[in-house]
């Protein structure tokens, strides 16, 4: 596997590599949120290694962008599409998963410091985790897949590079 894939958002890459790399950079950021789910004290870690995830996403977009002789820019389109379609799906979950407000406030009212409300908020939303992570991961899927098929690659080489081989 070629690291620089993840790294660096020169040249291009096509369709199957770039599902590829999605995939598992999708499997990567859902076995982060189901560790947050079973050993909460590792969120501070957690949290730090989706936001270094970002990095490889922004590569792989990039590249697969670049491809299809689209500017890098259009990255910015991606991740709309990405904010909205995940904000539907987090209403959605909150539809089915009933969570009571009355309980999370009492549950961050009786807790003392940061740490002791950080630790109630999360006991309070734990029936959120999995169906958002679920959802998370379906809306991934949709925007890397529905992505990929509306970008055509350029057969010929462009002003990003050679056709990906």
């Amino acid at each position: 596997m070629d690291l620089n894939l993840y790294f660096s958002p020169k040249g291009r890459i096509g369709p199957s590599v770039f599902q590829q790399s999605a995939i598992i950079l999708i499997v990567i950021g859902f076995v982060l949120n189901m560790l947050n789910m079973f050993v909460p004290m590792l969120m501070p870690l957690t949290v730090l290694a989706g936001f270094v995830l970002l990095w490889p996403w922004i590569c792989l977009w990039v590249k697969r962008l670049h491809d299809a002789g689209k500017s890098g820019w259009m990255l910015l389109l991606v991740i709309f599409v990405m904010i909205v379609l995940s904000m539907i799906s987090s209403f959605i979950v909150r539809l089915f998963v009933k969570i009571n407000p009355a309980d999370v406030q009492a549950a961050m009212a009786n807790a003392h410091g940061f740490a002791e409300m950080m630790k109630a908020g999360m006991a309070a939303n734990k029936p959120l985790m999995l169906p958002n992570a679920i959802a998370g991961v379906i809306v991934q899927l949709i925007v890397v897949l529905g992505g990929n098929a509306v970008l055509k690659s350029d057969p010929e080489e462009n002003h990003y590079g050679p056709p990906a081989s």
